[in-house]
């Protein structure tokens, strides 16, 4: 009786270590990176020409391969979204929503320290689980932000990206100065400053 004690006790035990391992297998960190542009002809590249709203979201590990983010053999699964950016303008926000039940009502990380090299192109404003809509809430914002010409590369680590179902978002954009009202500007500043350089020197 004594040793069957014992045996149940270790039993329990393994139990209860194997139910604790299963609760956090899907935890991940999310962050939004800004490199160079996508080489010709890649198909994961989605273009961006200024309509607000992403439609749909996927992640994959070979979309990130394909712009040269490559974890090894034994990393964890990771995932990307690539979004090339020939709008005109910076993207200076990003938000992702992901249906919660596929990675079972998980805590989303965010942070904005970059990988493998490339910079954060947007700081983290907030990561949640929406519990009414079913969805993470994931906005990224502020920052340097992703110019015209520039990729935005939505990367993923720890999860299974096939995991993140249901993925739409909506784009936040500043505009860029138009080259012609620079140069207007600049043109009338100057003018203005010498026509009050010839009137002081006509009171004179």
């Amino acid at each position: 009786m004594k040793y069957l004690l014992r045996v149940l006790f270790v039993v329990a035990l393994l139990c209860g270590g194997s139910g604790f391992a299963h609760a956090d297998g899907v935890d991940y960190r999310m962050t939004v990176l800004d490199p160079p542009t996508c080489e010709m002809g890649n198909t994961f590249c989605q273009e961006f020409d200024g309509n607000d709203t992403l439609t749909t979201v996927n992640l994959s590990t070979a979309a990130c391969n394909s712009v040269g983010i490559n974890l090894g053999p034994n990393a964890t699964p990771y995932g990307c979204f690539v979004l090339s950016n020939f709008s005109g303008q910076t993207i200076d926000s990003l938000t992702l929503h992901f249906l919660l039940a596929p990675l079972d009502d998980q805590p989303a990380g965010c942070d904005s320290q970059g990988q493998s090299g490339l910079p954060s192109g947007l700081d983290v404003v907030s990561c949640t689980n929406n519990e009414a809509t079913g969805f993470y809430d994931l906005i990224f914002g502020g920052g340097p932000g992703v110019p015209t010409g520039n990729n935005l590369i939505v990367f993923e680590q720890g999860a299974d990206p096939a995991d993140f179902q249901g993925g739409n978002g909506t784009v936040g954009v500043t505009p860029e100065p138009d080259s012609l009202l620079l140069f207007s500007t600049g043109v009338m500043m100057a003018g203005l400053y010498m026509s009050r350089r010839i009137w002081t020197t006509a009171r004179k």
